[in-house]
């Protein structure tokens, strides 16, 4: 009877550590796939920087607070745009999240980014309505269409994932913000990305 007491408790014991130590591996697991979450823009530029085009800050549209970046309301394409030296390490693992507001009265037909990487990369991405709103575009054929712009005079997440471009390791250096007609009010640049193992 005690033998068969001892046996039994031995058995509860190593069950009981095989338990912990599947928990342990789980919880691993668990931490390598938490996404970790970076505001790369949001109301200034990160960085030593240096801007292209005409660079707007508007205090009277904001998003959490922090003053946002628009186009200026004139006819056709019109692009503003930066580069800087805090780049933002990027995988294929990682999404970029762009947060957009379009102007109800000056509702543009299309909205065009260009993601700036290191080695001269670029990726080109662009929404737009009913009708072709950048087919004039020399990039154009180079440009993937994510979908139909966002409705206007709310805050809109386009997300941008990494998964459906062929990139391994790669640095975010600078973006390009495009419209055409119509405003857009830009808030925050929001990287999401792996933790490292």
């Amino acid at each position: 009877m005690r033998y068969f007491a001892m046996r039994l408790i031995t058995t509860i014991f190593i069950f009981a550590i095989c338990n912990l130590y599947a928990s342990a591996l789980a919880a691993e697991d668990a931490l390598e796939v938490l996404p970790t979450t970076a505001i790369w823009v949001s109301g200034a530029l990160p960085g030593q920087f240096s801007v292209e085009g005409n660079w707007i800050w508007s205090d009277e549209v904001t998003q959490n607070e922090a003053k946002t970046h628009e186009n200026s309301l004139v006819k056709g394409i019109e692009a503003h745009g930066f580069r800087t030296d805090a780049a933002a390490r990027l995988s294929q693992d990682s999404k970029v999240i762009q947060y957009v507001k379009l102007d109800v009265d000056n509702m543009p037909s299309g909205i065009m980014l260009k993601l700036f990487l290191a080695a001269d990369k670029e990726i080109i991405l662009y929404w737009e309505g009913d009708e072709e709103a950048f087919v004039e575009l020399d990039e154009y054929i180079t440009a993937w269409y994510i979908g139909a712009i966002p409705n206007p005079g709310k805050w809109t997440g386009l997300e941008i994932d990494f998964k459906e471009f062929d990139i391994e390791d790669a640095e975010l250096v600078g973006m390009e913000f495009i419209v055409n007609n119509g405003r857009v009010w830009w808030g925050e640049t929001i990287i999401i990305s792996p933790v490292s193992s």
